[in-house]
């Protein structure tokens, strides 16, 4: 563990909980913003309750339609704390907020972004903010006594495109048919931090200009909206399980990680997600269900494995056999990618990395982040990219015999992939192909995620290793097609047998990892983590999760159900990749064996 590691984990120990539950105490309750301070020119002091970003309930229909551009100045933003441990990062201010232009539209009283992937703002040259911005769907109403206009709010996250957590907070402004107030916002949660070492919320009234009209295809995006509505995943109050089976059998569901750095969690049930609070220093998080989360690592098993089980059912099982090195050319000093094969990646078992050669036991995280990750980290293009992992030495042994916990890996399988993939079809562009082919047909309608940074303003490689955003119902419908076998009505979208592999519950599949708990040693295969658990005397088995940096997890469940719990912790805890709660709430619904 280098000394970033070490200084983010004694930081969080005094951060983590005791400001989240200052910030809540302070944030000013409102029923609504006045339209006076939306039209002058005072920034606001601090938080206020999410609830004066919505509609009150004296609130009617907007008076106004709104089709066009908010355009928005930068701003440094007040922020708690008021300065942050880094002052810039790669030359990039976090505490200002970004330079943009936000396109919207607006269907049966929701307004729609226009953009719902990464809108790349302090990951360019330009401006002199850290952040990028993505943009979910929020609303528009109108209040008595607001005169000539309507409101509007959404919901947004600030993100940068070489990381993984996700800053979310919540906007609003007034319109009109020719012009807006000005746009009052919060941050108000936020998952696991890298670079930013700080907890922080922040607020701030930035400068909007209005450029109505110049949407494309308006018609088109309005159809699309309204089957992503209809392709919703569904989502119930988690006391409403609780009424169905009693808070008893329910408790302990979060294990004993610290309730502060818990933001949401939940369980799905016969499809259906029952959802606890999803919690913010300001009340309750608004749109929850429409905000994208940043779940760092669980992107290598909702995306990497995924695209690798498509390309399987696409092209056949061999593609798990495939070398690297017959796709990707890595200018490395050693030959210890020769043999390297796709499945090797996925299960981070190259037999190339940093750290030590002790493998009895094993220690998955050993030189995870040393020698040079941080340079592999920020290079910005593909190319870079390959360039800085290729520097990493040969273990002395081969590839598939060791388990070494490595992004590094998991960027390089979806390089190899992307070149495999225009092999067949001419293109190669992976992350299309799971928009397609995978997440479009299970309802999943937009995908944001992080991709390389190229010179000619290409699109760039997905990160693939982490980086992908999806929302609470994006999660339950991957996890869910994982359950059902790869397979979404009658359509089978995942290679079939290995999806079975991975979901099989005995036997000692892939490798260990060196970890472990009361129940014994901890495995991993095939971008799953496999945790032991004893349903009863007689049922022992494995259960597989997803795991993010920060405590993010997705637990598929011999029975079917899935956990979900994202988390904001740094402290590598037992608690933190814990999910024997879930495990013991889903065996006691609905027992794992017979």
């Amino acid at each position: 563990m280098n000394l970033r590691s070490l200084l983010h984990i004694a930081f969080a120990v005094v951060a983590s909980t005791a400001l989240t539950t200052a910030l809540c105490a302070t944030a000013q309750a409102e029923d609504t913003i006045a339209v006076e301070q939306l039209l002058g020119t005072a920034q606001p002091g601090g938080l206020l309750a999410n609830t004066a970003f919505l509609p009150s309930a004296a609130a009617g229909p907007a008076k106004h339609d709104f089709a066009g551009a908010l355009r928005l100045e930068e701003i440094t933003m007040g922020t708690s704390p008021a300065s942050f441990k880094v002052a810039k990062v790669m030359g990039k201010d976090p505490r200002v907020f970004p330079a943009a232009k936000l396109s919207f539209f607006v269907q049966n009283g929701d307004l729609v972004p226009v953009d719902r992937d990464v809108i790349r703002l302090g990951s360019t040259p330009a401006g002199s903010s850290y952040w990028d911005v993505i943009v979910q769907p929020g609303r528009v109403w109108s209040e008595p006594g607001d005169g000539k206009w309507s409101r509007a709010s959404f919901p947004f996250s600030l993100v940068h495109s070489i990381e993984g957590e996700t800053h979310n907070g919540i906007a609003t402004f007034l319109f009109n048919d020719k012009e807006v107030s000005k746009l009052r916002f919060q941050i108000v949660q936020q998952t696991a931090p890298y670079y930013i070492e700080d907890y922080f919320t922040a607020w701030g009234l930035a400068s909007a200009h209005y450029e109505p009209g110049g949407i494309a295809q308006l018609a088109s995006l309005k159809s699309d909206y309204g089957r992503e509505v209809a392709d919703r995943f569904p989502v119930a109050d988690w006391s409403q399980l609780e009424t169905r089976f009693g808070k008893d059998r329910l408790a302990d569901f979060e294990s004993a990680m610290v309730q502060d750095e818990v933001l949401v969690s939940g369980l799905v049930v016969d499809g259906t997600l029952y959802r606890k609070p999803c919690k913010s220093a300001a009340g309750p998080l608004p749109y929850c269900d429409a905000t994208g989360f940043g779940v760092w690592s669980a992107t290598k098993t909702l995306a990497s494995g995924v695209a690798l089980l498509r390309l399987a059912q696409k092209y056949g099982p061999e593609v798990f056999a495939a070398k690297v090195v017959d796709y990707v050319k890595i200018p490395a000093a050693h030959q210890g990618w020769r043999d390297v094969t796709f499945a090797n990646l996925l299960n981070m078992a190259s037999g190339v990395g940093f750290g030590t050669d002790k493998r009895n036991p094993n220690a998955a995280h050993d030189g995870y982040l040393e020698g040079n990750y941080s340079e592999w980290y920020e290079a910005k293009s593909v190319d870079d990219k390959v360039k800085a992992l290729a520097k990493t030495p040969d273990f002395p042994w081969g590839p598939g015999e060791v388990m070494r916990y490595r992004d590094q890996d998991l960027f390089l399988l979806g390089v190899a992939m992307q070149s495999y993939l225009k092999s067949k079809d001419g293109k190669g562009d992976l992350w299309a192909m799971l928009e397609d082919e995978v997440y479009r047909p299970i309802g999943i309608h937009h995908a944001p995620t992080n991709r390389t940074i190229e010179q000619d303003g290409s699109k760039g490689q997905p990160m693939m290793a982490y980086g992908y955003y999806p929302t609470l119902g994006d999660i339950a419908k991957i996890a869910s097609l994982y359950q059902n076998k790869g397979r979404f009505g009658a359509e089978q979208i995942l290679y079939a047998p290995m999806v079975e592999k991975m979901l099989a519950g005995k036997g000692d599949r892939g490798l260990p990892t060196g970890d472990g708990n009361a129940f014994g040693a901890q495995r991993y295969f095939m971008a799953l983590w496999n945790d032991r658990y004893d349903a009863s005397v007689d049922c022992k088995l494995y259960i597989p999760a997803a795991l993010g940096w920060g405590g993010n997890i997705v637990a598929l469940m011999p029975n079917g159900m899935v956990g979900i719990r994202l988390s904001k912790n740094w402290v590598r805890n037992d608690a933190v990749s814990d999910y024997t709660g879930m495990a013991n709430v889903a065996n006691r619904l609905k027992p794992f064996c017979g």
